[in-house]
């Protein structure tokens, strides 16, 4: 049960890095 939650937690916080990763990255070329 443990590991499941983690292993979500992980997941989602993966996802949302990654979102807000290209998200940044649209701003600075449209910036530019």
């Amino acid at each position: 049960m443990m590991f499941t939650s983690n292993f979500i937690l992980i997941t989602i916080s993966i996802l949302i890095s990654v979102a807000f990763y290209t998200i940044l990255e649209r701003k600075i070329l449209g910036y530019m």
